[in-house]
């Protein structure tokens, strides 16, 4: 999958990262939680960087 980078901000939230991959809550919770998409928490929320988000679409193994 390509991601324009321009396209995304430095940081996304839960939602934005659920939306961009086309994908459910229990699946990129489960991406989360296994470490397979490098995410942090800002409190209760889940964030993630855009870097590490353009690293995981690049990967084959997802």
């Amino acid at each position: 999958m390509y991601i324009n980078d321009s396209e995304l901000p430095a940081v996304l939230t839960f939602a934005e990262t659920k939306d961009y991959l086309y994908i459910g809550r229990n699946t990129l919770l489960n991406l989360l939680h296994s470490r397979a998409l490098k995410g942090f928490r800002a409190g209760k929320q889940w964030r993630i960087k855009k870097e590490d988000l353009i690293d995981f679409t690049e990967r084959d193994n997802w």
